[in-house]
């Protein structure tokens, strides 16, 4: 009697699980404009420092029991995810956001992970007792769906940062010449970088709005760029970035260098494209070879008995 409850119990959890993870549930926009609100209050004279009602209006989201046991369950997502997952806090937070990824933090980050975890490990608990019955069997499916559900979001998270670092690559080119268009006709870096980010898109445009963000706030230009040659996932990006810092700290001409480096990418692209196509090309031979060789083996192979022995009469 018991095992036909707990298998009804798994399945529920599982079922709960996938349905999480295939339709999440929808971010409501009351949430998302209530600090901007509660900030627009504080400066009309509610009495509150902007960082004070910052915190104020995020902890009164949230339900009393979530108050008192959030800590405590926090800690848990954090240990039970880690061993999923070696990358500390600052790295993965560092790793979101080269996916562009900008609107999860670590903590979530986690509980997916966790979340898909523990997804597969009851997965893998219900088929073992509803197919194989055995605890030898159970342990083994649990290991099997719980390991690969586990390494999903790690996985997703790395194909992002690899399909962004190959937009990147493509941008960076196109990026450099119309920044040195704009000092070319008498703009300033920093102007330049700004009309090139007001009419222009992609993970590029994107790192350098952000860049112009900082310095919005007080932040140097040259800092500026150089937390973004560091944080950036593209080498060829970073060494753009490195020429603006380069050029905020001495304050000479870059547009000829600019136009240098423009080249330089535009050749290692045309040579990284290059190389692919030969890859391409020797992994279409691999299916013909492979029907064809047994084809041809099989003509000669027929031809060899009259061949040696003779025709046959």
């Amino acid at each position: 009697m018991e095992s036909p409850v707990l298998a009804a119990v798994m399945a529920a959890v599982s079922a709960a699980a996938v349905v999480r993870i295939l339709v999440p549930p929808r971010h409501r926009l009351a949430g998302r404009l209530r600090p901007y609100a509660a900030l627009g209050r504080s400066r009309l004279g509610t009495g509150y420092a902007d960082v004070s009602v910052v915190s104020l209006v995020s902890t009164a989201d949230q339900s009393v029991l979530w108050r008192v046991l959030g800590p405590s369950i926090e800690q848990g997502f954090r240990f039970l995810a880690r061993r999923f997952d070696i990358a500390d806090y600052a790295e993965l937070e560092v790793r979101l956001r080269q996916a562009g990824m900008t609107q999860l933090d670590p903590l979530q980050y986690r509980m997916r992970q966790l979340a898909t975890g523990v997804g597969g490990v009851t997965l893998g608990a219900f088929l073992g007792l509803t197919l194989l019955g055995s605890p030898g069997g159970v342990l083994l499916l649990m290991v099997a769906f719980g390991f690969p559900a586990a390494t999903v979001q790690r996985n997703r998270v790395q194909r992002a940062i690899d399909l962004r670092r190959a937009r990147m690559r493509t941008e960076v080119y196109t990026v450099s010449q119309l920044v040195a268009v704009h000092l070319r006709t008498g703009h300033g870096p920093v102007e330049a970088i700004r009309s090139v980010c007001r009419l222009g898109r992609g993970p590029v445009v994107e790192e350098l709005r952000e860049a112009l963000n900082w310095m919005s706030g007080g932040a140097l230009p040259q800092e500026s760029y150089e937390r973004l040659a560091a944080t950036t996932p593209e080498p060829s990006a970073a060494r753009f970035y490195r020429l603006l810092a380069a050029s905020a700290r001495s304050g000479g001409d870059i547009a000829g260098a600019l136009l240098a480096v423009g080249d330089d990418l535009r050749a290692e692209r045309r040579d990284e494209v290059a190389r692919l196509a030969v890859k391409r090309r020797t992994a279409m031979l691999v299916p013909l070879l492979l029907l064809i060789a047994p084809v041809m083996v099989l003509f000669v192979g027929a031809a060899l008995p009259s061949l040696v022995l003779g025709p046959v009469r």
